[in-house]
Order: C-alpha cells, then sequence, then structure tokens
C-alpha cells in the first residue's frame, strides 16, 4: 500500500508541474531503485511554487551529461511484488557449486591468443574460484532459488560439487 501510495504521488506531483519534466529519468530511476530512495524527500519537486527552485535542478553526482553513475546494486524491493531481485549478470559470469563456492572463468581468455604463450592459453581454459568475500557479495546478489543446488543432465561441474577433502563439507558416510 506505502509502495503505490509513494509511486502515485511522484507520478500526481510529476504531472502538476511543467518544470518537473527534467526530473522524469530521475524519478524512473528512482523507482527502479527501490522504495528507500522513493522516499527522499530531497529528490521531490514542490508543486505550489511557480518558479523553479533549487528542488527541481538535477543533483550533481548527475554530472554534464545528465546519466546516471554505474551502479550494479541489488534491487532491495521490486515495485510489484515487494522482493529482492537477482542480478542477471552474476548468473551470466559465475555458476554457483552445491558447497557455496562460485567459479569463474578467466577475463580475456578469448582475447588476442596469438600474442599469448602456450602455458598462458592453457591456464586461461582453467576456471577460477572466488573468494570468501566475493562469494559472500555473491550470494548477497542472488535470491535464494539460485543458491540451492541445481541438478542439470551431463553437467561438466559434476565433479566439482563435492568437497570430501575438506571436513565442513564432507559428504557423510553411512556404516554397513
Amino acid at each position: 500500500m506505502l509502495r503505490t501510495f509513494v509511486t502515485s504521488a511522484l507520478r500526481s506531483v510529476c504531472r502538476q508541474s511543467q518544470a518537473a519534466s527534467s526530473l522524469v529519468p530521475l524519478v524512473q530511476q528512482t523507482q527502479r531503485a527501490s522504495l528507500v530512495t522513493l522516499a527522499r524527500p530531497s529528490f521531490l519537486p514542490v508543486p505550489s511554487l511557480v518558479s523553479p527552485s533549487p528542488f527541481l535542478q538535477l543533483p550533481a553526482s548527475l554530472g554534464a551529461t545528465g546519466s546516471p553513475p554505474t551502479s550494479r546494486n541489488v534491487t532491495k524491493f521490486s515495485l510489484i511484488k515487494g522482493k529482492r531481485k537477482t542480478v542477471k549478470a552474476v548468473l551470466k559470469r559465475f555458476k554457483r557449486l552445491e558447497w557455496g563456492a562460485w567459479i569463474r572463468t578467466h577475463s580475456g581468455r578469448q582475447k588476442k591468443l596469438f600474442k599469448k604463450s602456450g602455458a598462458l592459453r592453457r591456464r586461461l581454459k582453467q576456471h577460477v574460484f572466488t573468494n570468501a568475500t566475493q562469494s559472500w557479495l555473491l550470494d548477497k546478489m542472488v535470491t535464494s532459488y539460485w543458491r540451492r543446488p541445481k541438478h542439470y543432465i551431463n553437467d561438466p561441474y559434476r565433479p566439482y560439487h563435492s568437497r570430501d577433502e575438506y571436513f565442513a563439507t564432507q559428504s557423510k558416510t553411512f556404516k554397513v
């Protein structure tokens, strides 16, 4: 209910003010970001003022070009259902193993191969594990659906899903 109230209030304020047409990209950006940024009063124009006010100016962080700075944040609350959203770039670049680690390929592994030595080309074909901090960050950037184990037919990562040499991730053996 609060979400619909805030978005309808922003839309009605923007419709009333002709000078607020410069705020449309900013309003769209904040609508996509989260309810927390939507509720900031500093971005809302004052409809009762006829002359341009400092509230109708774009923030300095948008710069001279008018495009927002690049950010790779998680959408804290979606405007439709109010749930967290998965960052799709994580799913494209990384694969999560069943024991919690994330695996990725080397960056630039297919670029300018004619310049690279044979040993380097062989190393670039291998995958890299992320460290604990990166794994923790990637876990926050995806929903619980993507953190659950997935079982695929002919999965090339099948041998890497178990980690029996480490005590905490060791699979349980049954005595017969």
